[in-house]
C-alpha cells in the first residue's frame, strides 16, 4: 500500500472511500483518520451509540499501523505486528455526536514497551475544533498461534519511537 508524507504524518491512500487528509492543526507525531458516522450506528435519540466510538478508534489504529508498516489492508499473516489484543481502554465522553456527520480520529503514540503500546486518541469534528471524546488505549502484541505476548518488530518499534520523539521535540515547554 502506498502512502503519502505530509511533514511528520504518514497518510495512506485507499480505494475504500475513506479519506485520509493532512490538517494544519494536527500535532507532530500524530495520525489523523477521517471517516463518518452512519445512520445504523445511531441510537433512538439519533446520537452515536457510545460503543461505536471504540470501533472508530480501532479502525484508526489499524490504518495507522498499516501505514507505519507499509502493510496492505490488515495483512497480519505477513505483518504480525497487526495481530494484537486490547488490554485496556479508557474514554471520556465530552460531547455527543449528533446524527450522520464527518469525524476525525487523532491518534498519538504515548508509550511503547516490549509487547505493549499505549495510544492516546481524540475523536473530533473534521476541523479539529470540537472534541467529542478522548482517552487512552493499551494494546499488546500476541503470537497468532500461542496467543502469548511477543515483542514488537524492530521496524514498528523504530517507527513508533520516531513519532514519540517528534512529539517530544515539538512540544512547547511544560507540555507533556
Amino acid at each position: 500500500m502506498g502512502g503519502q508524507f505530509f511533514g511528520d504524518l504518514i497518510l495512506p491512500s485507499r480505494e475504500s472511500g475513506v479519506a485520509f487528509v493532512a490538517m494544519a492543526e494536527v500535532p507532530p507525531g500524530s495520525f489523523v483518520y477521517r471517516t463518518q458516522t452512519h445512520y445504523d450506528q445511531l441510537d433512538g435519540q439519533m446520537l452515536l451509540h457510545h460503543p461505536r466510538y471504540f470501533i472508530f478508534v480501532e479502525r484508526a489504529q489499524q490504518a495507522w499501523m498499516e501505514a507505519l508498516l507499509g502493510a496492505p489492508r490488515f495483512d497480519w499473516r505477513n505483518f504480525p505486528d497487526l495481530y494484537l489484543v486490547v488490554r485496556k481502554v479508557e474514554a471520556e465522553y465530552l460531547q455527543s455526536i449528533d446524527g450522520v456527520v464527518d469525524i476525525a480520529v487523532l491518534l498519538r503514540p504515548v508509550r511503547m514497551r516490549a509487547a505493549k503500546l499505549e495510544i492516546a486518541f481524540s475523536i473530533r469534528t473534521p476541523d479539529l475544533e470540537i472534541e467529542y471524546c478522548r482517552g487512552h488505549r493499551l494494546t499488546g502484541k500476541v503470537d497468532p498461534q500461542t496467543h502469548q505476548p511477543v515483542f514488537w518488530s524492530e521496524e514498528l518499534r523504530a517507527a513508533v519511537e520516531a513519532e514519540i520523539q517528534i512529539q517530544t521535540q515539538e512540544s512547547p515547554p511544560g507540555v507533556p
